[in-house]
Parts: structure tokens; sequence; C-alpha cells
């Protein structure tokens, strides 16, 4: 073979080892940076925007010190990841992506988005100091709210019977718990306590509610005065199903008049009270059934002298 071939393969086995030593010499130095450089906060899946950060979302991850950047945010004090960042993304995120502090929703204009759950919707009534118990209400509290309003009943049967009990039951006002447990957002403009606020009384209330409690809302503001009734820590209980109160309700005097008057009746016999009347060989049979001057019968009976 000739010497100068023989030359070019030795110098080309050379050079490829010496490549080979240099790349390896090179990704051994990257590892070894990333394996003596920083945990950085990252997300452990895919999130995406709108995603309220909870266990599992957020991960630490090597990262190389020459590598960072702006916003990072570093371990610290071996903080568990779940325990760093807390709230509602603002844009979404890959997988092993830099989570940053700027993502997260805050600031006085959005507090209010960041809190709403998927489906729910921010609704705005008036309230006075009676309606939001005498301002002890704030943002968080969980209340049920009542609508009292008028109450007009039209009917066509002309019975008695039927006004009696329309009567015993309705005069003209009602009041009802309309939504339960309900969350809320804001009291005025204020989203937030801090601990030093004083107990204020708001004009308006802000609620978290699904959109068709929204139209049930806006619709009871239009109807009558809305009131909340303030809920108890971790008190979630739905209220029994009971007969809507009424002003007419409200009063049990009317009930106890009806109830002594039947009693009274029994005891003095009313209900079979009659009169005869006699004419002659004629006899007029005059009663009265069940009080009140109703059921007046009249019986003629021919009797021989």
């Amino acid at each position: 073979m000739n010497k100068n071939i023989i030359v070019v393969l030795g110098g080309a086995v050379l050079a490829a080892v010496l490549v080979a030593m240099l790349v390896q010499i090179t990704l051994g130095g990257k590892k070894g940076t990333v394996s003596n450089g920083v945990e950085v906060l990252v997300a452990a899946k895919e999130l995406r925007k709108g995603t309220e950060l909870g266990g599992g979302d957020l991960e630490w991850k090597k990262w190389p010190k020459d590598s960072l950047f702006k916003g990072a945010i570093i371990r610290k004090s071996g903080k568990k990841a779940d325990k760093v960042l807390k709230g509602r993304l603002d844009r979404s995120f890959s997988k092993g992506e830099a989570v940053v502090r700027s993502a997260i929703l805050s600031g006085k204009g959005n507090v209010v988005v960041a809190r709403l759950e998927p489906g729910e919707r921010a609704v705005s009534i008036k309230v006075n100091a009676a309606a939001m118990v005498a301002g002890f209400i704030s943002p968080g509290s969980y209340v049920d709210v009542i609508l009292t309003y008028k109450k007009r009943v039209d009917i066509d049967d002309d019975a008695q019977a039927v006004s009696e009990i329309i009567a015993r039951n309705l005069d003209k006002y009602a009041a009802e718990t309309i939504l339960e447990n309900v969350r809320i957002l804001a009291i005025d403009q204020k989203a937030e306590l801090n601990d030093d606020d004083k107990i204020k009384v708001g004009k308006t209330v802000t609620l978290a509610v699904p959109i068709r409690d929204a139209e049930k809302l806006a619709l009871a503001s239009e109807m009558g005065d809305i009131t909340l009734a303030m809920r108890g820590v971790g008190d979630d209980a739905v209220n029994e199903v009971t007969p809507t109160v009424t002003d007419a309700r409200m009063s049990s005097i009317d009930d106890e008049i009806y109830v002594e008057y039947e009693l009274m009746k029994e005891k003095n016999d009313m209900g079979s009270t009659a009169i005869k009347i006699y004419h002659g060989s004629e006899v007029a049979v005059s009663g009265v059934r069940g009080g009140g001057g109703r059921n007046v019968y009249e019986e003629e009976e021919m009797m021989e002298e």
C-alpha cells in the first residue's frame, strides 16, 4: 500500500478520536454544570390558562446557573413546589416550562375574575345595612339569598271556601330563600380585607353564582327586596323544603280564633240548632248547620189536630 495513503488514514483515525474525546468532555462538562446548578419551579404537566394551581401542578427542576432568567423562581430552604405559588394562571404552560409569578392573575382589576370558577358568573346587587348583616359579611363569606315580595292571587272561582283558603294563607307579602350557600366575591369594589380593615357597610355585594342563578338574582332585584343570611364556617347543609313564609302565616291568631270557634260550636251544639214554629196544623222547622248562618233549611210537616 502506498505510504502516503497509510499516513492519511492514520491521521483521519487520530482526528476522529480527538473529536470524540472533545465531544465527551464538552457533554460531561454541561452535565456537571446542571448537577451543580439550582432548582427552578416548572409546570409538572400541561397547564391551561385559567387553571387554579393545586397539588401536582408544579415541581422543581434542575437548571444551569448560566441559563437563569429574570423572574425564575428558585428553590430555597427545601420548600415544596405546591406551597410556593397559588392563584389562577393568566396564560398556558407546557410541561417542564418555567413558571413565573407574573403569570398569576392579580391586582385590583383581576381579583374577582381570578376567583371565578368555570361556569360561574359575578353578579352585583344593591344592599343596605340590614341586608348584609350590619357589615359582618365580607369577601369569602357564604350566604343564603332571601327574597321578600308582594303577591296577589287572582281567582275566577267565587266559592267562599276558596277565598277563605287564600285569605288564611296570604294577605299581601311573601318571603322565600331563592339561593343557598352562595360565595361573596367582593363588597363594593373591595375583594380582599386586610387585618386592620374596620367593619364597613357596603352599598353593593358581588356574588359568584352559576349562570341560571345569575338570572334569578337579576329577576329578584326587580321583584322585591333581597336579604343575605350569613352561614357559619363550614356549613354547607341544604335547607329543608318548607311552605313559603307569608304575612298571613306569620301570625297564628287566625288559626286560634278558628279553633276556638269550632270548639264553641261543638260545646253549644250550634251545628244542630233548630227552631220549630207552629201555625195551627202546620209546623215549620228552621235549622242552622255548621254555624255562621249557612246551610239554612226549612222543613214543613202537616200535622193532624
